[in-house]
C-alpha cells in the first residue's frame, strides 16, 4: 500500500506541476504582451519589466492553484482509468475511497503549499510588483499605509492617523491630526477624538482636546477640552484610505490581526475570509471533480474528453458561487464566515459521498 500511495502522489504532483506550469505560462505571456507597453510608455527599462514579471510568477501561480489541483485530480485518476491501472486495482479489491485517498492527501499538501506561499512570500513579492507598478510605471505614489490596525495619511499639512470605522458614512474612531508649518515643520496643532465624521467638506469632532503652542513661545501648549467641536481641515477623507492593491500585500497572519485591531472588524474579517478560502478553493473541487469523472465513465465510457470540459465548466461555477458570495459579503447582506466557507460545508461532503458511493 507504501508503493501505491507514494506511486498515485508522485503521479498528482507531476500532473499538478504540468498544469500550474501551463496555466502560469500563459497567464505569464498575456500579462507580459498587455503591460509590456506601459513600461516602455513610462520610460522604464526592459530589465525593469522583466523584474516584474518574474516576481509576479508566485501571484500567478497563486491564482491558478485551485483550478489547477482540480485538473490534476483529474488528470491523474482519469490516465488510471484510461491505462486500465484503475481497473486492476478494483479487481484487487482496492476500493475507489482508497484509491482516491494518497492524490486528495497530495491535494491538501499543494494547499498547505500555498497557504505558506501567502503567508511568507507572496507579501513580499507583491510589494515589489505593486511598488514597481503603481509608484514607477503609473506615478501613483500613496500617502498612506497601516500600522497595527491603525491608518496614517499624510495630508497637505499635517498627518492624519486613526481607526476606520465606516467610510461610506465617513466616520472615524480614535481620530488624531497633527499640523504642521509648511515652512520648517514646526508643531502648529493637534486634534485627537474619540470620534470624528466629515460632513460636506466640514469635521465634527466629539469627545477630545485641541493643542496649540503658546503664544509667548516658551514651549509651553495651550489645551482645550471639547465635547464637540466643528472644524475645516485641508484634506479630503476620502483620500485617507489605503490603495485597493495594498491588501494584497499583506501575510495570513497580519489580516488575521486587524481583526482583533479594529472596533469594525468587519471588513477584516471579509479580507481574512476572503483571502484563506480562495487557497483552499482547490479542495472542494477535486471532492466534486474526481466523483464526476467515475460517473461519466460508467455511463458514458468516457473519461478525459468529456471530463476535462465538465471539470472546467464546474470551477467556473464553483469560482462565480465563491465570487458571489464575496460580493453579497462585501454589501452586508451576509457573513463573511458563511460567503467563504459555506460552499465547502456543503461540497465537500457530497462530493466524499458521491465518491463513497463508487464502491457499491
Amino acid at each position: 500500500m507504501k508503493i501505491l500511495n507514494r506511486y498515485l502522489s508522485q503521479q498528482f504532483l507531476k500532473n499538478f506541476i504540468l498544469v500550474s506550469s501551463t496555466l502560469s505560462g500563459i497567464y505569464f505571456l498575456v500579462d507580459f504582451f498587455e503591460r509590456l507597453d506601459n513600461f516602455l510608455g513610462a520610460g522604464q527599462s526592459l530589465g525593469l519589466a522583466l523584474k516584474y514579471f518574474l516576481l509576479k510568477i508566485p501571484f500567478m501561480m497563486d491564482m491558478m492553484q485551485p483550478i489547477s489541483i482540480l485538473l490534476a485530480g483529474i488528470l491523474t485518476l482519469g490516465l488510471l482509468n484510461h491505462n486500465h491501472e484503475l481497473m486492476a486495482l478494483k479487481a484487487g479489491g482496492i476500493s475507489i475511497k482508497r484509491i482516491t485517498a494518497p492524490i486528495l492527501t497530495a491535494a491538501l499538501v499543494c494547499t498547505i503549499i500555498a497557504l505558506s506561499m501567502a503567508q511568507w512570500l507572496l507579501p513580499a513579492t507583491e510589494a515589489a510588483t505593486d511598488h514597481i507598478w503603481y509608484e514607477k510605471v503609473e506615478h501613483r505614489v500613496p500617502k498612506g499605509i497601516m500600522r497595527n490596525g491603525r491608518i496614517y495619511h499624510r495630508g497637505k499639512q499635517g498627518i492624519y492617523t486613526f481607526i476606520r470605522s465606516s467610510r461610506r458614512r465617513g466616520e472615524f474612531t480614535s481620530f488624531s491630526y497633527t499640523q504642521l508649518s509648511n515652512k520648517d515643520f514646526h508643531f502648529e496643532m493637534m486634534i485627537s477624538a474619540a470620534r470624528a465624521r466629515w460632513r460636506n467638506g466640514i469635521w465634527h469632532f466629539e469627545d477630545g482636546q485641541i493643542k496649540r503652542p503658546d503664544s509667548q513661545g516658551n514651549h509651553l501648549y495651550r489645551v482645550k477640552v471639547f465635547k464637540k467641536l466643528t472644524l475645516s481641515l485641508p484634506d479630503d477623507p476620502r483620500q485617507f484610505f489605503k490603495p485597493f492593491y495594498k491588501a494584497r500585500e499583506q501575510s495570513i497572519s497580519s489580516l488575521l490581526r486587524q481583526t482583533r485591531n479594529v472596533p469594525d472588524s468587519r471588513g477584516a474579517w471579509l479580507n481574512f475570509n476572503k483571502r484563506l478560502s480562495f487557497i483552499f478553493l482547490g479542495l472542494p473541487l477535486i471532492c466534486i471533480g474526481l466523483p464526476i469523472l467515475l460517473i461519466i465513465h460508467q455511463r458514458w465510457g468516457q473519461d478525459l474528453t468529456v471530463a476535462i470540459p465538465i471539470s472546467c465548466g464546474l470551477a467556473f461555477a464553483a469560482w462565480s458561487w465563491w465570487s458571489a458570495a464575496q460580493a453579497m459579503a462585501g454589501a452586508g447582506y451576509i457573513h463573511p464566515v458563511i460567503a467563504s466557507w459555506l460552499m465547502y460545508i456543503i461540497v465537500c461532503p457530497f462530493g466524499l459521498w458521491l465518491l463513497a458511493r463508487q464502491d457499491r
